[in-house]
């Protein structure tokens, strides 16, 4: 039997930026009274809370760890959840990154006539540009990028 067992959270367990069904979360409630569980993702905190833990009912929470913003972030149970370590950005280190990005930005062809709330969000330790917002609805990114040549080509210039 595997002692740790990581998946990823958007697009693994659950669909990207929605919760957790609730067939998944009885999946994952079993498999914790068995193993350890480490769940990653690129959302901050937040987003855990509302996509994963919202919706598990396990009273083996200690057997999980979760990891925010692709792992700079690092949460355990121990009769709460904490914080053991984040990877943040100084603040000299944000304003380079999202000076760099809104140049990028501005430097790209990419024709958005609507978003879903911020396009640009400073997690701490990842900063991250969603094109159609922060709450874009997946049909729309999907339609938006399918084959993902936009981003790639955006990407590399």
């Amino acid at each position: 039997m595997k002692k740790l067992i990581v998946f990823d959270l958007d697009g693994t367990l659950a669909e990207s930026k929605s919760a957790l069904d609730s067939e998944m979360g009885v999946l994952l409630d079993g498999l914790l009274t068995i193993a350890k569980v480490a769940v990653i993702s690129g959302g901050d905190w937040s987003q855990f809370q509302k996509q994963l833990l919202a919706n598990l009912t396990s009273d083996k929470l200690q057997n999980l760890s979760l990891l925010p913003t692709n792992g700079t972030k690092f949460y355990q149970y121990q009769s709460d959840w904490r914080l053991l370590y984040a990877e943040n950005f100084t603040k000299e280190e944000s304003e380079k990154i999202l000076a760099a990005l809104k140049s990028a930005i501005e430097q790209s062809d990419f024709k958005i006539t609507k978003t879903w709330g911020e396009s640009i969000q400073n997690r701490g330790s990842q900063i991250t540009f969603s094109a159609l917002g922060q709450q874009a609805p997946l049909e729309e990114k999907e339609k938006w990028d399918p084959d993902f040549t936009k981003r790639q080509r955006n990407k590399d210039e």
